[in-house]
């Protein structure tokens, strides 16, 4: 099970081994797009960041816990 702590995550460590572990392309095809996936509240130019609370709170309600 991931657990994402209370800070700030990239894409590249969304996606690690340690956290939900897929490949980018699937990230970016099916989880990204889901309407409901937290928006993230950093971009500048081509780097975005990630709230981890609002990552863990998104796959509990999607696990149902």
């Amino acid at each position: 099970m991931s657990t994402f702590e209370n800070r700030s995550y990239i894409i590249k460590e969304i996606i690690d081994e340690n956290h939900l572990h897929m490949s980018r392309a699937t990230f970016l095809k099916f989880i990204k797009r889901e309407n409901k996936f937290p928006p993230p509240f950093y971009v500048c130019g081509n780097m975005k960041r990630w709230d981890g609370t609002a990552i863990q709170y998104w796959i509990d309600k999607k696990s149902g816990r």
